[in-house]
C-alpha cells in the first residue's frame, strides 16, 4: 500500500494542477484512467466518470467512483466488532456495544446475520480537490515544485524556515506543491477505493450486508469552490440512483498536530465566509465648497473604523473564538487626481462565522451605517441592493439595460477576469447611474463567495456522527475541534432545515447564472464530515510538506477502520 500510495500522490502532483488551468483537467483524465484500470469498473465502467462542473469556462469536472455492494462477508464483520472492541476506550464502549446490537452479529446471540438487511447501502464519502495553489514562492526551485522525488535536492536552510529544514534532513517527510494540500490525502483515498473495489470484487458472491464507498475530487477548491458547488446535483444522483444513504464524509484536508507533535487536530465543521460590499455616493463638489459636498471617503471611513476588528461581532464554540471583521479594501473610485471631492467610494469586508446568518450578518452592518451617516451633517439615505435593484426593475428602459450589462458583465468575468467584488461594485454603480440617483446614498450588498457555516453535529444524522467520533478518538490520538478555521468545500456538505434563507440571494447582484449553488440541496443531502486528513505543514509555503508515516501507514489504517464502521451503524 505504501508504494501504491506514494506512486499516485508523484503522478498526481506530475500533473501541477494550478487552479484555474487547463492542468486541473490533466488530473482528471489521469485519475479516471487510474480507476478504469482497476478490474472492478473494466467490469462495472458506469460507476466511475467525470461530472462536467456546469457552465464552467474551462470545462472543468468532478473525478468520481462508487464501489457498492450487496454486503460484506459474515467473517468480515465478525472481525470488525472484536476490532471494534479491542481498540475502544472506556468512553467509546457504550457507543460501539450499541452499534453491534444494532446489526445482532454478536457471537453469543445467535441471530442470524440474514435477518439485517438496509434498503438504502449505508455509504461513507471520500472526498477532497485536485487543484493546487501557484509554485510561484518557489523561485528558482520552481522547475521542481511538482517533482516528488527531486524537489529536496532544489531546497537548503536558506529558502526553508529552520523547522522545515529540519523536517527536510530527517527524510520523514515529503516536500512539493500539493503533497500536502491535498493530493497527499487524495493519492490515500484512491488507493483505500482500489482496495475496497478489489476486495468487493472477490467476495461480491458471497456478501450479505449493505455497504458503498464514494470517491469525489473537485476542481477549483483553492479559488472559488466551483467544483464542490457544482457536485450537489451529482451527489444527490447518484443518491437516488444507487439507493445511498451518506453517512459520512472524509475530507481529506491536511491536519495540523498539537505542540506535543502527536496529537493530529481534526474538524467535524467548518467556519462560515461571507464578503458584505458598501458603496457610497457623496455629493460631488469643488473642494473649495467642501462644506456643500459630502465626501463618500468620509463615511466609508466611518464604517470600517466601526466594524474593522470589532471584538462584539465575534461568536464564541467552547474553546474557539471566529476572528473579527477584516475590510479587504477600501477606496474612492475616482479614476485620476482633480480639485473635486470623489463621487463614489467602496468597500468589502472578510466576515467569519459560526453561526451567524447572512440576515445577522446584513443587520450588524446596516446598524453600522445608520451611525455613521447620522454623523454627516446632510441627509444620506441606505439601502440594499434587493432595494435598489426592485427600483431600478420599475424604471422605463430597464429591459435594454439589463441586458447591456449582463453581456458587459459576462465580459468582465470571462475574459477581463474581474474578480466577484470588482464586478459586483461595478454592477451596484451601473444601477445608481441607469437611476440617475445623484443623492448621496449607502448601497449595501454581498458579493461571492459564500461559505455556510456547518456543524455535522447539527446534521439530521447526528447521533449516527457521534459513533464516529467516539470510533476516531480511539483510533488515533486526536482533538477533535468544531471550526475548521480556513473555508472549506465541507460548507456545502448540508444544511440544517431552517438555516437557509433567501436574504443573501436576492442582496448578492452577481447571484443566479455568474455564482449559486442549490441551497435546498444542502437541506436535503445533510452529510455529517470530518476534515481529516495526513498531517501535514505549511500550506502553500515553500516549504509544503506531508509526514510519510502518516501519509502511508497511520492515515490509511484509521480509514479502513472508519469504513467498517459503516456496516456496524444503523
Amino acid at each position: 500500500m505504501k508504494e501504491k500510495i506514494i506512486e499516485i500522490l508523484r503522478s498526481l502532483m506530475a500533473c501541477a494542477t494550478v487552479t484555474n488551468t487547463e492542468r486541473e483537467i490533466a488530473a482528471e483524465t489521469w485519475m479516471l484512467e487510474y480507476f478504469r484500470q482497476q478490474p472492478y469498473f473494466q467490469k462495472y465502467p458506469e460507476l466511475c466518470g467525470l461530472f462536467p462542473v456546469p457552465d464552467d469556462p474551462l470545462h472543468r469536472n468532478t473525478v468520481w467512483a462508487l464501489v457498492k455492494s450487496d454486503g460484506v462477508k459474515e467473517k468480515y464483520i465478525r472481525q470488525d466488532i472484536e476490532s471494534a472492541y479491542s481498540l475502544t476506550s472506556e468512553e467509546c464502549a457504550d457507543t460501539m456495544r450499541a452499534a453491534e446490537n444494532s446489526v445482532a452479529t454478536d457471537a453469543r446471540i445467535k441471530a442470524p446475520i440474514e435477518s439485517v438487511q438496509d434498503t438504502k447501502k449505508r455509504t461513507v464519502i471520500f472526498m477532497g480537490h485536485h487543484d493546487v495553489v501557484s509554485a510561484d514562492v518557489y523561485g528558482d526551485a520552481i522547475p521542481w515544485a511538482f517533482d516528488l522525488d527531486n524537489i529536496t535536492a532544489h531546497l537548503n536552510a536558506e529558502t526553508l524556515s529552520a523547522e522545515a529544514y529540519t523536517d527536510l534532513l530527517s527524510g520523514e517527510w515529503l516536500f512539493g506543491r500539493g503533497s500536502c494540500d491535498m493530493l497527499g490525502g487524495t493519492a490515500v483515498q484512491m488507493a483505500l477505493l482500489a482496495e475496497q473495489a478489489e476486495a468487493v470484487l472477490c467476495d461480491e458472491k458471497e456478501t450479505i450486508n449493505s455497504g458503498a464507498l464514494l470517491f469525489l475530487s473537485v476542481p477549483d477548491e483553492e479559488s472559488f469552490s466551483v467544483g464542490m458547488r457544482g457536485s450537489l446535483p451529482l451527489l444527490e444522483k447518484l443518491k437516488e440512483q444507487y439507493h445511498l444513504d451518506y453517512r459520512l464524509a472524509i475530507c481529506s484536508e491536511p491536519n495540523q498536530r498539537m505542540s506535543d507533535g502527536k496529537t493530529q487536530i481534526v474538524y467535524s465543521g467548518s467556519i462560515g465566509k461571507l464578503l458584505p460590499v458598501v458603496l457610497v455616493q457623496g455629493k460631488l463638489v469643488q473642494v473649495g465648497s467642501y462644506r456643500e459636498g459630502v465626501n463618500p471617503v468620509g463615511i466609508l471611513s466611518r464604517i470600517v473604523a466601526a466594524t474593522e476588528g470589532d471584538e462584539s461581532f465575534t461568536e464564541t464554540f467552547g474553546d474557539e473564538v471566529s476572528l473579527p471583521p477584516v475590510w479587504m479594501y477600501a477606496r474612492d473610485l475616482k479614476k485620476g487626481y482633480d480639485f473635486s471631492l470623489p463621487k463614489r467610494a467602496a468597500g468589502y469586508c472578510n466576515v467569519l462565522t459560526f453561526r451567524k446568518t447572512p440576515a445577522q450578518v446584513m443587520a450588524y452592518f446596516l446598524g453600522k451605517i445608520k451611525a455613521a451617516v447620522e454623523e454627516v451633517s446632510c441627509q444620506v439615505t441606505v439601502m440594499t441592493w434587493v432595494t435598489l435593484w426592485q427600483q431600478a426593475k420599475q424604471r422605463e428602459g430597464f429591459a435594454s439595460f439589463l441586458k447591456e450589462t449582463e453581456q458587459k458583465k459576462t465580459e468582465l468575468l470571462h475574459k477581463e477576469h474581474k474578480t466577484f467584488p470588482e464586478v459586483t461594485l461595478w454592477l451596484m454603480q451601473q444601477t445608481l447611474d441607469f437611476l440617475k440617483f445623484d443623492k448621496p446614498v449607502v448601497v449595501f450588498g454581498f458579493a461571492p463567495p459564500y461559505y455556510p457555516a456547518v456543524r455535522s453535529e447539527d446534521m439530521k444524522s447526528a447521533a449516527k456522527f457521534e459513533v464516529y467520533k467516539k470510533a476516531l478518538s480511539a483510533l488515533q490520538d486526536v482533538e477533535i475541534k468544531t471550526y475548521f478555521p480556513g473555508v472549506s468545500d465541507c460548507s456545502y456538505c448540508g444544511l440544517p432545515a431552517g438555516v437557509e434563507s433567501p436574504v443573501y440571494q436576492v442582496n448578492t447582484p452577481l447571484w443566479g447564472a455568474d455564482y449559486r449553488f442549490d441551497m435546498d440541496a444542502l437541506v436535503r443531502l445533510q452529510i455529517p464530515f470530518f476534515l481529516f486528513g495526513p498531517w501535514g505543514k505549511d500550506l502553500h509555503q515553500i516549504g509544503e510538506r506531508v509526514n510519510l508515516y502518516s501519509l502511508t501507514e497511520e492515515y490509511p489504517a484509521v480509514l479502513r477502520k472508519l469504513l467498517r464502521l459503516q456496516f456496524l451503524t444503523k
